[in-house]
């Protein structure tokens, strides 16, 4: 378990403000034109954010009491996988009107139901973290594909530019992540990245919102 100074937790809420405001504006937008799919995409982005809320109170708590609630820590991809699922899937058909709520909750619950039947065969392993790492991967990409190709079709290129810095930033973390020696500058360093990417994620959902109601044909 890392070590973490009371600064360096306050200052990772930065990042999460970031992605609530983006998801907001997203949510929000003309992307999603029926409620159904709205609503699939503010689920979704709720169990995002809430991930993020919790992991980074974890680490505020570990930072203040050195106390280490496992389930907090756990929380981020538990929730995110499920949440980037549903967003994705949100975006896949946010043409479609006939779309009802409980087929892709379902659909949604897998990620963490197959996570949990890994961890209960292989409970000294984290090969339960390893899936659910996938998962939002995958999930996120197609998120960041599908929003940089409405960017492009809007003729804003920069939307599109915004959000694939935001994806490559946010991959660079799991690349610093893998280094050994975990000192305070370099988790100074992956707190700050990952706030700029989510800044960038809130600019581009921003300016999406805005050229969609100028243009709400897209």
């Amino acid at each position: 378990m890392k070590d973490y100074t009371i600064a360096l937790a306050l200052f990772d809420y930065v990042p999460i403000a970031f992605t609530a405001l983006g998801m907001y504006w997203l949510c929000q937008s003309e992307i999603f034109k029926f409620p159904t799919v709205r609503k699939l995409a503010v689920i979704g982005a709720g169990l995002i954010i809430s991930g993020g809320l919790l992991k980074a109170s974890w680490k505020l708590i570990v930072a203040s009491t050195g106390e280490h609630i496992v389930w907090m820590n756990n929380s981020l991809f538990i929730l995110m996988a499920p949440g980037f699922t549903l967003l994705s899937f949100a975006l896949l058909i946010r043409h479609s009107q006939s779309v009802r709520l409980r087929i892709p909750i379902a659909i949604t619950c897998i990620p963490p139901l197959v996570a949990l039947t890994i961890f209960l065969t292989n409970p000294e392993q984290r090969l339960w973290f390893f899936w659910l790492l996938t998962v939002v991967t995958l999930a996120n990409t197609i998120v960041i594909f599908m929003l940089a190709r409405v960017g492009w079709e809007t003729k804003d290129r920069i939307i599109s530019v915004l959000y694939i810095l935001s994806f490559v930033g946010t991959l660079s973390l799991s690349g610093l992540a893998r280094i050994p020696e975990q000192t305070a500058a370099l988790q100074w360093i992956e707190e700050s990245i990952n706030a700029v990417a989510q800044g960038l994620f809130f600019i581009g959902s921003l300016r999406l919102n805005k050229r969609l109601r100028e243009n709400p044909t897209r």
